[in-house]
């Protein structure tokens, strides 16, 4: 992703309405006002400009930490004041096994510098205690693809059901799994199919959606995501742009005849 990108999202991602809203579904599906009284030490997984790590320590949360493959997103996140972040792939994680109680990881597993997103998934896996939990987040449905996916590095978009898969697979027990973004689905599609790439456009500079705006729409829009949010305390939501989950690393494995069983 290029320098003016990371510059357009450390310059919105405190106030725009989908990093609010990112922000306030991850609170919602993790429970972390509860768990704030725990302590416990938490990963950013690709943490770009450091938006989610300077929120989590303003919220209390002392023993936060990320990593990032670009250099230019941890210069961001110094000038942010966040400052326990280090360089790393999420392929190769910088920290050793079982260290972690929460690991986020939001549109990074997707993008183009992740070689392979089950190894990924691996690793995610690999960093978090027995009993600790990953809150994920992804874009979805291929169908949106547009020139906001290239600026950002967007290699691929997903469906839930396919997350679900994925992650079964390595070992993780999925506890919610929801779309999000729903209320405002039709008019993110109308946006990305104006916006939608022939061959003719993949040689200019793509530009993305990030922009933050007018304050009374900005809040509205606020507003909306917010009430999906008091939702998704009840309910998954069928459809939306963004795909959320939260998967536990169960705490044993306990050996059967015929076979083996994890434990939680």
């Amino acid at each position: 992703m290029e320098y003016a990108e990371y510059k357009i999202m450390f310059e919105a991602e405190d106030s725009h309405w989908w990093y609010r809203g990112l922000r306030g579904v991850m609170g919602t599906l993790l429970n972390l006002e509860r768990a704030v009284q725990r302590q416990p030490r938490i990963l950013d997984a690709g943490c770009g400009t450091g938006a989610n790590l300077a929120v989590l320590e303003q919220r209390g949360f002392r023993n936060a930490e990320g990593f990032d493959l670009s250099p230019i997103a941890l210069e961001f996140c110094r000038q942010r004041g966040v400052t326990k972040v280090r360089e790393g792939s999420i392929t190769n994680i910088p920290f050793a096994e079982s260290s972690f109680d929460i690991v986020i990881s939001c549109d990074v597993v997707t993008d183009a510098g992740t070689e392979n997103e089950m190894t990924a998934f691996e690793e995610l896996y690999r960093v978090l205690k027995p009993g600790g939990r990953l809150f994920l987040n992804l874009p979805a449905h291929e169908f949106l693809r547009s020139e906001h996916d290239r600026a950002v590095a967007v290699a691929r978009r997903v469906t839930r059901g396919e997350v679900v898969r994925k992650l079964s697979s390595v070992g993780y027990r999925v506890r919610r799994a929801t779309y999000w973004n729903t209320f405002l689905f039709p008019v993110v599609v109308a946006v990305r199919i104006l916006r939608r790439e022939d061959e003719t456009d993949l040689q200019s500079t793509a530009r993305s959606d990030i922009v933050v705006p007018a304050a009374p729409v900005n809040a509205l829009l606020s507003g909306v995501v917010w009430l999906e949010q008091v939702l998704l305390r009840f309910a998954n939501l069928p459809f939306g742009s963004s795909v959320a989950v939260v998967a536990v690393k169960p705490r044993t494995v306990e050996r059967e005849a015929g076979g083996m069983r994890e434990g939680v």
